[in-house]
């Protein structure tokens, strides 16, 4: 890669970073991806089995309004018929987190009528897909393209593979930011830190639990010791038991572990 293209792909990567739970999120990282691969859709999908399909990001550099209906008739209705959404269920319930990548075979379709919505009627003609594990969610991204743009090639398959990574960690942060936002909405913020330290610790104790989310409550020592009832060295011997659990040794560790589980709380849960 010249050092121009570098400099290009690092900025673009660069602004999706910074937008991280906005919605310039979307575009910026279609934007991002285009710098490396020309793509011209994008859109981004949850699953966690007993929940319906969740969409996360929808973006187009060709027809956003297209990309919109496309993705409302597929979370809708549709998506039973896409063979790769087995196996995003599939992912939902294992535990491998490797990222899966899946190439478009129009011989996998189910029926005719699948085709003819999701591609021939839209000019679609390739896509490539993510899939991967978190927790009990699977996230499932897609990467479109149309018949003016034309068929993935070998380079751009393995341009998209060595993309992976780098979308899949972006989307789950961003992923995990959105989800904050809609459980803030829905709950109360202590019961959510609460639900927030069970997703990272469930072997730690009760009382352990305790401590790390009045910790990420902002509360300290002392203050901990009187809600809990207990002596502050006993605060600091249960702080220091969960973080050797943990594999940590500071709150901001804490706090970016946190951050890891964020996209394992329900959207819309009633905390």
């Amino acid at each position: 890669m010249a050092r121009g293209d570098l400099s290009r792909w690092s900025d673009a990567f660069a602004d999706v970073v910074g937008a991280i739970g906005t919605p310039a999120f979307d575009q910026l990282l279609l934007k991002a991806v285009n710098a490396v691969v020309v793509v011209d859709h994008l859109t981004v999908l949850t699953y966690r089995t007993g929940e319906n399909l969740q969409t996360l990001s929808i973006a187009s550099r060709a027809d956003l309004a297209q990309a919109r209906s496309l993705t409302r008739d597929y979370v809708a209705h549709h998506h039973v018929f896409d063979p790769n959404f087995v196996d995003v269920v599939k992912l939902s319930r294992s535990r491998s987190r490797r990222i899966v990548i899946r190439r478009h075979d129009r011989a996998r379709l189910k029926t005719k009528a699948y085709q003819r919505r999701f591609y021939s009627t839209v000019g679609i003609v390739d896509k490539v897909s993510y899939l991967w594990r978190l927790g009990d969610v699977a996230f499932y991204v897609n990467l479109y393209r149309t018949v003016r743009t034309g068929h993935y090639v070998e380079g751009d398959i393995r341009c998209l593979t060595q993309l992976a990574r780098m979308v899949g960690s972006l989307v789950r942060m961003h992923g995990g930011r959105k989800r904050l936002e809609v459980a803030l909405t829905t709950g109360n913020f202590r019961e959510l830190v609460a639900k927030l330290v069970e997703l990272l610790g469930p072997h730690l104790t009760a009382r352990e639990q305790s401590v790390l989310a009045c910790i990420l409550t902002g509360m300290h020592t002392e203050g901990i010791a009187l809600s809990l009832r207990i002596k502050p060295t006993t605060v600091i011997t249960f702080r220091k038991r969960a973080y050797a659990k943990l594999g940590i040794a500071t709150q901001t560790e804490l706090l970016a572990r946190c951050l890891r589980v964020l996209p394992q709380l329900p959207i819309g849960a009633q905390l």
